[in-house]
């Protein structure tokens, strides 16, 4: 049977109201509609009639929308409000919404009146619905019921000398039990978690035993009787008795708190993360001081040394080794989210094999790790660090996953997305993308668990074994990088990870990373400008001064913030530079920064740290302001003479 559809119309051309009413009919509806072009016929309609839609045109000669909507809200009744115009903008469309229309159709989109109508229509019966809801609800019986039902309360009602226990339907959910399941002391016994059992029946045996006073309250674990889920409940009850001090009756209520207890674990879990992160940037910071004095000085004894020295070979194995100990320190400042992300063109074979050099480490001789790189993978735009974050975790997982060994694969090949593939997948768009696999012989996934792997804090490990962020980092940074990662597993069969990165087009030259190699003392840069140095690490001052005094700059030292700032006051020539540590007592870089630009305006500013790279005030260009620790006599001197060089051209052309 079709659906009746009042329909007021508020609207001067017959055809135009014709035809919505022939596209309604279209729909179903058997329409009974009215026409009115002015201020009184509405007034009149909406006093003599019932409707289940008002569709009012934006401009009529002697009326407009606005004037109907105001009409509607004076008559205090809630029917849906539909703005249909030709010519209406963007503006206006708003304005009517903010004034309290429920949608705009524009007549050259006139297929949207029916799905419009539609939804308004259900809205507005759900409105309706939940006010005879809330009317029900001041009774105050069903405000009690709602109490209940929305805080999830159990209620019990024991009286021990009959051996009757009373559960509400809430209190049998929390102990995994349908509603109508016959329940009794024993049943509560058996639905507490085994290593919470003995403590709560102890705990209520002594509330019986004290005669008076009896009231009860404990947190305690759950194990359903049917469903095998575990819930922590808060539980408050008291205990009545007798005139001899029996107890005749215990009654009260059950809370399910599982969330809050697992809120409070996520929030210990990430305070510890935090603090070791905190510990792992200190540590990483300090060890690249030390890290700037080893490789500083190992170079500038190299360059010092003739070829055939015999002491050339340990100073290399020094440096080799410093180098290596620089990689562990970026790990570190990964690990700590002190290092940023600096997304640039990754060639997707190279950063594979370059991660598989360091898998022998982690996996151990029992898994048998093989590659399969395809020449077509192409390019992404992304953090190196950070994909390699993502591969490790994944192979990490993957060894987890064999503990008698087995056989991990790392795939990389160029894939098509095309429409229907798009469509069949949220979150994945038509396009080039660069595909990565990880997969492995382990032990699998149940579906109940793949359902939940890249939520934050959920692991299947032993409690202190794992964060639970592993596979959550790696679901970050896939999006934050514009890709796409699915799992697919079977216990007993393995499980492949998928990566798709949105593929780049690779530059026409291959920019070298890193800092410039040890150049011959003869062809570095020289210099005769004077250079306030502030550092309060003595091993790294006694480098950088050295390393530029030995080019022919003149250093004025100091060992921190409120000595370098004194000295650039006091002292009566010219300073060209300042050269500053991030991260110093009493005053810091950024602060030394800022009061050395007051005191030497227009002078430049090169600061040095052992932890992630920051702009810097006053800075024209972050990178050229920052040096990160370690670096290389050749980088400090390529990096002083650009800046001063730069100085001194903008100069010369202002």
């Amino acid at each position: 049977m079709s659906e009746i559809l009042r329909v007021l119309q508020v609207e001067d051309s017959e055809s135009d109201a014709a035809l919505m009413v022939r596209m309604l009919e279209k729909a179903g509806y058997v329409v009974r509609a009215e026409r009115v072009e002015d201020g009184e016929a509405m007034r009149q309609a909406l006093a003599g009639g019932e409707w289940d839609v008002v569709i009012a045109d934006f401009q009529l000669p002697q009326f407009d929308a606005g004037g109907a909507l105001e009409m509607l809200h004076e008559s205090g009744r809630d029917i849906p409000f539909i703005v249909v115009s030709g010519m209406i903008g963007e503006d206006r469309a708003v304005e009517m919404m903010r004034a309290g229309a429920h949608d705009y159709v524009l007549k050259d989109r006139i297929a949207r009146l029916v799905p419009a109508v539609q939804r308004e229509i259900r809205e507005c019966q759900s409105r309706e619905e939940r006010r005879r809801a809330e009317e029900q609800l001041r009774d105050r019986d069903e405000w009690l019921a709602l109490v209940v039902s929305v805080t999830q309360l159990g209620m019990f009602d024991f009286y021990p000398q009959l051996g009757k226990l009373i559960w509400s339907e809430g209190g049998k959910r929390h102990f995994g039990l349908p509603a109508d399941a016959e329940v009794s002391y024993e049943t509560f016994l058996r639905g507490l978690h085994p290593d919470d059992r003995k403590r709560v029946d102890d705990q209520i045996q002594k509330t019986f035993d004290r005669g008076s006073a009896g009231e009860f309250i404990t947190d305690y674990r759950t194990l359903g009787l049917t469903d095998k889920l575990e819930r922590w409940l808060a539980a408050r009850g008291r205990v009545f008795f007798d005139a001899e001090g029996k107890p005749i009756r215990f009654v009260g209520v059950t809370m399910d708190i599982t969330e809050r207890k697992q809120l409070e674990e996520q929030f210990r879990q990430s305070q510890k993360l935090e603090g070791v992160g905190r510990l792992a940037g200190g540590v990483a910071h300090d060890f690249n001081n030390l890290l700037t004095v080893i490789t500083g000085f190992s170079h500038m004894t190299l360059a010092g040394l003739q070829p055939y020295d015999k002491l050339r070979g340990g100073m290399e194995e020094v440096l080799k080794a410093a180098l290596r100990a620089t990689s562990l320190t970026e790990q570190l400042l990964a690990f700590s989210r002190q290092q940023p992300s600096r997304t640039e063109i990754i060639v997707l074979n190279e950063l594979v094999e370059n991660v598989q050099k360091m898998l022998g480490r982690l996996i151990g001789e029992d898994v048998n790790v093989s590659l399969c790189l395809d020449a077509e993978a192409g390019t992404i735009l992304a953090d190196t660090v950070q994909i390699e974050q993502v591969i490790l975790n994944l192979v990490l997982n993957a060894r987890d996953a064999m503990p008698n060994g087995g056989k991990l694969a790392i795939r990389t090949a160029h894939q098509t997305v095309d429409e229907r593939f798009a469509a069949a997948h949220l979150d994945l768009a038509p396009g080039e993308y660069s595909a990565l696999t990880v997969s492995d012989t382990g032990t699998g996934i149940s579906p109940e668990v793949k359902a939940h792997i890249f939520e934050p804090f959920f692991t299947t490990k032993p409690q202190g074994k794992g964060t639970g962020l592993g596979l959550s980092t790696v679901y970050g940074i896939v999006k934050q990088c514009g890709g796409w990662i699915s799992v697919s597993s079977e216990l007993g069969c393995g499980t492949e990870f998928r990566i798709l990165f949105p593929a780049v087009e690779a530059p026409a030259i291959q920019v070298e990373k890193g800092e410039p190699a040890a150049l011959p003392a003869a062809t570095m840069p020289l210099g005769t400008e004077t250079i306030l140095l502030a550092e309060d690490e003595e091993g790294v001052r006694r480098f950088v001064q050295e390393s530029l005094e030995r080019r022919g700059y003149r250093v004025l030292g100091c060992c921190n913030g409120r000595e370098a700032i004194e000295r650039a006051r006091q002292h009566t020539g010219a300073i060209d530079l300042l050269i500053t540590d991030a991260v110093m007592p009493e005053m810091g870089g950024a602060e030394l920064a800022a009061q050395f630009a007051d005191c030497r305006p227009g002078v430049p500013v090169l600061c040095m740290s052992g932890y992630s790279a920051m702009v810097w005030p006053g800075a024209e260009a972050a990178e050229a302001s920052y040096m990160q620790k370690p670096f290389t006599p050749a980088a400090l001197l390529t990096r002083v003479r650009a800046l001063l060089d730069r100085v001194e051209a903008s100069r010369a052309a202002a």
